[in-house]
């Protein structure tokens, strides 16, 4: 919050717009000179409440389009808990469907086998996927599995949770995951698949899943549209 009165003025003018529904997300704020008339402030206090107001994210801004009310991402994914995507976006009352890319099986790579923990000699089974949301892409993913341990999975499978599917295999629950987070800014062949704008970033959440036994069995690369998907975690001070 800034100290200055007016720029406080102008946001909070903002804020109760927003909260009151007269400017509703993806909605243009009003000229910085009207606002600066309605506010009784200078045009200055006007760009720095936007300006505050952009980050706080409760306001987006570029140069071709203006300030707009930003449209809140609908989907959130908690990274403190192994909750699937199908069930991510059911929960918000979306229809959750796939879009079936490939099915093959490759020999390891080095990365995978290092990730992997497996011999050198082994093959993957490497599934393809694009998650929806009422027939909307929102994730893509890939994911690898040892082949001796995905031996059944099909395009028949392809609304089952993966995790599901392999603790049918093996007959053991997944029981936990390592997980890491990087911002994308672009990635031409996977914001492509997604329908995702140039100015859409993603969000990679690369994922090793372990069974009860501590063994690495899943390794998943999901690419998230950042405009549709945001995080939730639990975070407790030590």
């Amino acid at each position: 919050m800034s100290v200055n009165p007016n720029i406080n003025k102008v946001k909070e003018w903002i804020l109760k717009n927003i909260d009151n529904e007269q400017l509703k997300p993806g909605d243009a704020l009003p000229g910085v000179l009207d606002l600066a008339k309605s506010c009784d402030v200078s045009t200055d206090d006007v760009e720095e409440a936007i300006r505050e107001l952009v980050t706080e994210q409760i306001v987006t801004e570029n140069f071709e389009e203006g300030a707009h009310v930003k449209v809140p991402q609908p989907f959130f994914y908690p990274l403190d808990e192994l909750l699937s995507i199908g069930r991510m976006i059911s929960e918000k009352g979306y229809q959750h469907g796939t879009i079936f890319l490939s099915l093959g099986e490759e020999k390891v790579s080095y990365e995978d086998m290092k990730i992997m923990n497996l011999p050198s000699d082994s093959n993957m089974t490497v599934i393809e996927r694009i998650r929806t949301a009422d027939d909307k892409p929102v994730v893509y993913c890939l994911d690898k599995v040892a082949a001796d341990v995905m031996k059944e999975f099909s395009q028949h499978d392809q609304q089952m949770s993966i995790l599901k599917v392999i603790e049918s295999e093996i007959g053991q629950e997944i029981a936990y995951a390592e997980t890491e987070i990087e911002a994308i800014s672009y990635e031409p062949y996977i914001s492509e698949t997604l329908n995702s704008d140039p100015k859409d970033g993603l969000m990679l959440l690369k994922q090793v899943h372990y069974t009860e036994n501590d063994v690495p069995i899943l390794y998943s690369l999901n690419y998230f549209k950042s405009s549709l998907v945001k995080f939730r975690t639990i975070r407790k001070r030590l």
